[in-house]
């Protein structure tokens, strides 16, 4: 019997460490660390045909990663597009984007779950390859990462507010 209380402390305690690093790795982090080819720009093309170059000419960039299966990634296009509207009013140069990291979700799929968020006017790609995923370094749904015009990523949040994605902007270099 002490075997296997002493096996499922030991499972206990791995399990914590476990989680608690996944929570540190994937959620809320906030550290601006540079992506690993920073300066590159990474070219992509939304699913409506745009061109996307990231990092944006001359501005800073709002890039949001998500999948439509992803609940609490509702909020966080939400507002994305609350905060591409309220730039365009304020006359704030920023360029938006949204990522869906599941590249087996279609245009149309992600088109309605555009619609329904009320960011249809946000430009979105399918990350294939993980290619933007890699590029920034984000390995969680919800993430949200802005990107100075050097390419730098100047802020990394877990689906923060409009204010804030445009705060961010503005000492990006907005």
């Amino acid at each position: 019997m002490t075997i296997t209380r002493t096996r499922r402390a030991t499972l206990s305690v791995a399990g914590l460490l476990l989680a608690g690093s996944l929570a540190l790795t994937a959620c809320g982090n906030t550290d601006a660390t540079p992506a690993a080819d920073a300066g590159t720009p990474a070219a992509v093309t939304s699913i409506d045909g745009q061109k996307v170059s990231l990092p944006a000419t001359g501005k800073p960039a709002a890039v949001f990663f998500f999948s439509v299966g992803c609940g609490e990634c509702v909020e966080g296009v939400r507002s994305l597009g609350e905060a591409t509207t309220a730039a365009e009013k304020a006359g704030v140069e920023a360029a938006f984007l949204a990522v869906d990291m599941d590249p087996g979700e279609s245009k149309e799929t992600i088109e309605g779950f555009m619609d329904y968020v009320e960011a249809e006017h946000v430009p979105a790609v399918i990350d294939e390859g993980a290619a933007l995923s890699r590029r920034f370094d984000v390995a969680a749904l919800s993430t949200l990462i802005v990107v100075d015009a050097d390419g730098t990523v100047t802020f990394r949040a877990t689906d923060p507010d409009a204010k804030t994605i445009i705060a961010e902007l503005e000492k990006a270099g907005s």
